[in-house]
């Protein structure tokens, strides 16, 4: 893959209404930080991902690493909004 093009594609992924909302909100839900996720395999764009459970302390968080090249990353620190327990059945 070219660099140009590698370029093209990760400014592309970054003006998707995903990672605009990564990028302009306090907290995302799960939902969204999987939409970004299969995005960023389905342009197969490397990238990490650690997740930090919530604690009385600190909320839910998860960072996003994305690789651009060797010395250059993009890094989101994505705070989780609190949802229903999965166990939640009506």
């Amino acid at each position: 893959m070219k660099m140009a093009s590698f370029e093209n594609e990760v400014f592309a992924l970054l003006t998707t209404d995903v990672f605009k909302k990564i990028i302009g909100s306090d907290t995302l839900q799960i939902v969204q930080l999987n939409a970004a996720i299969t995005l960023l395999i389905k342009v197969g764009i490397p990238f990490d991902v650690v997740f930090s459970p919530g604690t009385r302390r600190a909320a839910a968080a998860a960072q996003l690493t994305i690789y651009i090249n060797p010395t250059t990353t993009l890094e989101f620190t994505i705070s989780l909004a609190a949802g229903g327990s999965i166990f939640d059945i009506d």
